[in-house]
């Protein structure tokens, strides 16, 4: 009887998974504290940093396309 083929992991789709996953969550966290913020009357404060977070999450995005049209994984 045949075993079932051994899955193959790729390293690279897996770290570029973690990154996208990190970057994420950073997004979400600044914009919680921008909602926070804006619910005390503080206007804007995070608007910057916020915006370079979803810069790094749409790198990040960018990286995980690029690699599966590279590789195929």
């Amino acid at each position: 009887m045949a075993s079932a083929p051994t899955p193959v992991v790729c390293f690279d789709k897996e770290r570029l998974l973690r990154e996208f996953a990190a970057a994420v969550s950073d997004y979400h966290r600044v914009q919680s504290a921008q909602v926070a913020a804006v619910k005390k009357g503080e206007d804007f404060p995070f608007e910057l940093e916020l915006a370079k977070a979803a810069q790094r999450r749409e790198n990040a995005k960018y990286a995980i396309i690029a690699h599966q049209e590279q590789h195929g994984c």
